[in-house]
Order: C-alpha cells, then structure tokens, then sequence
C-alpha cells in the first residue's frame, strides 16, 4: 500500500500496522503543556529494574482534558532510590499530589527483601494506590482521550515526555499465529508503558 510504501521505503511516517494507538498524532496531542497550581496533580507508576522503571506526572482539567506534564524513566536502580528522585521532581512538593497510581505487580513480594515495590514507597513517604484492572479496559479509555466519537481530543502530552511519545508511536499487537494480529499488545518491556493508570 501507499502507506506502507512511505512508512517502510521512504521513511516519512511510522508504520501504523499492528499500532496500538493507531490515531496519536504528535501534531495534535503532543502540546507545550506544564504544572498548573490551580490543577489536581496525579502520579502513575510502572516498576521496573531491568525494564525501566517509569513514573508519569499527570493533570486534568475541568473540561476532562488529561495533560501529561513530566516523565521518568530509568533503569538499574532501587525502588527507593527512585523515590528520592520523584519527590525532587514532583512540582509544589508531596503535598500537592493527589494521588500515586501504581501497577499492581508492586504488591508481589521480592524473594530477597521479604517486601514489596509498593511498601517500599510508602516507606520512603509516597502515599500509593493500586486496584486490579485489565489491559484492554485501559488501552479503550486512552483511545477515547485520544479520539472520542465526536473526532474531540482530550489527551495532551508536553514535549519533555519523550520516551511516552515514542512509546505512543510504536506500542503494537504482535503478529498473530495465522497472520492475524493478536488481541494483547506486545510486552516487550520498552514500550509497554503504565498506560492503564493514564
């Protein structure tokens, strides 16, 4: 097809096959958006230490726009050294967030520790939450943000979230076993991404 032709050959757009996300365009949700006081501030989690361990620092508005302001993304370091560097970076201190979001997988215990991701923060003094939920549920309601029946978008992300861009770009299904594509996204552990806590 044409489309593949200038994804593939001539490199002037990413190959949308198998895409996630297929209708995130950067030229429409990637917006100049930062801290606003007057703003609920939300954190989202996903744990890792091998695979990066991301944090995402997150606001909405009355209107239900969901603006994704800052990013974190490291690996080969302690939960609690992680922490330190989120509360240096979370605008107006601690107090001003109103709520942390984390992948449930935090509650498994480490074989080596005895305790688990999420205790941890909340020793380091970051209040966490984290309730069951399935995949495909969070991937629909990013799809709604980023383009509701009405063809409206609310899902803005700053500029400075680079590897989330890159991650909204290029999350796909894996080819299926019969050339169909598969119903879950493919884990690969870069651009599987906390999206259910977005």
């Amino acid at each position: 097809s044409r489309q593949a032709f200038e994804a593939e050959m001539l490199c002037l757009r990413p190959n949308l096959e198998g895409a996630v996300f297929r209708d995130f365009d950067p030229a429409v949700h990637v917006k100049d958006v930062g801290y606003d006081a007057n703003l609920p501030l939300y954190r989202a989690i996903d744990f890792g230490y091998v695979h990066p361990f991301v944090c995402l620092w997150i606001q909405s508005d009355s209107y239900g726009v969901v603006r994704v302001i800052d990013e974190y993304v490291q690996s080969g370091m302690t939960v609690a050294a992680h922490s330190d560097v989120i509360k240096q970076r979370t605008p107006g201190g601690e107090g001003r967030v109103a709520g942390t979001f984390c992948d449930p997988a935090g509650r498994q215990q480490n074989d080596q520790t005895g305790m688990n991701a999420m205790d941890v923060l909340r020793g380091c003094g970051i209040r966490v939450r984290s309730r069951p939920s399935r995949i495909e549920n969070g991937l629909d309601k990013i799809r709604q943000m980023l383009r509701a029946g009405d063809g409206s978008s609310r899902l803005m992300i700053s500029p400075k979230c680079k590897r989330l861009i890159e991650a909204m770009e290029c999350y796909h299904y894996p080819p299926g076993a019969r050339g169909e594509r598969a119903e879950m996204p493919e884990k690969d552990g870069v651009y599987a991404v906390s999206y259910t806590h977005l």
